[in-house]
């Protein structure tokens, strides 16, 4: 995720009305799709793969977090010529912008990313912004149409100068996960038990770097409604390696085995109810690719037409988020732009 922005205060909107869009479209299904039993590889065909890319910026869009209606967020903006915007979607183009606003008069977000949405009936989302005022970047939390900021004591002043902190993923139990960034640059991994009638209540549980041998960082990219957690350490030569286990046992790490080759870096950025992981690999080679975990298997998925041509920092192609249907979404590089996409799973009748 690209988390650089400029302010662009004329596409804010009040959150009341992506809570109205929420009550509106819950239950829109885009696609007659029965409810996906993906199986392996052919469970991730291109069949139903679909470029969505808001209006606000088709140069760049990242398509982050799925739920079960197959309701989308994610945000617009490369952040230097246009600003990061936070969006909900429901396919295929009913948008709402999810900028934070909840801030005293004066004051706005100067970037917004909506990246966690969980699958109540009127769904959260977690994300995270920047207040233009102090430069910080905070969590933040939308229960029922009110916006929050929810920040780890732990990555807040005085512990840390300019703090940035980011919500990822939330399950159906009010618990987040996410990170905070530390004096020297490194982030440190927490889930958070939320307290939606008070967030400042809320209960952190870290994740550091010394959960793991020789990491440097930690990122919890999300949590099952099972309490599994899905993310990933940094080494000291910058190579990434993901986890995955229950909240306050001992997490397992892995990299991507494909064919018998194991991939020097690995990213989870997504998990479900089934056991399902997605994200991105790097390769021996440097190309970056999508990967699922699935079935006791890692498979590689890229986008059509998806370039290793960097733009805006991003190369390849980026799964961020499966919902228990096994749709994915993510984003991806064509070599001009910076596309988002979803894929449907299909059932094994079609």
């Amino acid at each position: 995720m690209v988390s650089i922005s400029a302010d662009n205060s004329a596409h804010k909107i009040s959150t009341a009305f992506t809570f109205c869009l929420l009550v509106m479209l819950a239950v829109v299904v885009w696609l007659p799709v029965a409810l996906a039993q993906p199986s392996g590889a052919e469970g991730w065909s291109h069949e139903h793969f679909f470029v969505l890319d808001n209006p606000g910026d088709p140069s760049f869009n990242q398509l982050l977090g799925i739920s079960d209606e197959r309701i989308i967020v994610g945000y617009f903006g490369d952040g230097t010529i246009i600003a990061n915007n936070g969006y909900v979607l429901v396919p295929p183009n009913h948008y709402s912008l999810e900028n934070f606003t909840n801030l005293p008069s004066g004051d706005f977000a100067s970037q917004t990313q909506a990246i966690g949405i969980n699958n109540q009936k009127f769904p959260d989302i977690v994300g995270f912004y920047t207040d233009n005022a102090t430069g910080f970047t905070n969590g933040f939390l939308d229960a029922d149409g009110t916006q929050s900021t929810v920040d780890d004591p732990e990555g807040s002043p005085p512990n840390v100068t300019t703090p940035v902190q980011n919500l990822l993923g939330i399950n159906d139990f009010a618990k987040a996960a996410g990170f905070w960034t530390d004096n020297d640059g490194n982030e440190h991994g927490f889930v958070v038990e939320l307290n939606i009638e008070s967030p400042s209540a809320s209960k952190f549980i870290e994740i550091p770097p010394s959960t793991f041998a020789g990491a440097v960082a930690t990122q919890a990219s999300n949590i099952t409604d099972r309490d599994d957690v899905c993310g990933f350490w940094t080494d000291s030569s910058n190579n990434n390696h993901g986890f995955f286990g229950r909240l306050g046992q001992i997490f397992s790490t892995f990299n991507v085995k494909i064919k018998g080759v194991t991939a020097p870096s690995t990213s989870p950025f997504g998990c479900n109810n089934r056991g399902e992981i997605v994200g991105s690999f790097t390769d021996s080679s440097g190309k970056v690719h999508g990967f699922i975990f699935a079935d006791g298997r890692f498979f590689q998925f890229d986008a059509p037409g998806s370039s290793q041509t960097a733009v805006f920092g991003v190369m390849g192609t980026t799964i961020n988020g499966i919902n228990d249907r096994g749709d994915i979404v993510g984003f991806y590089s064509d070599g001009s732009k910076v596309n988002g996409f979803v894929n449907f799973a299909p059932s094994k009748d079609n």
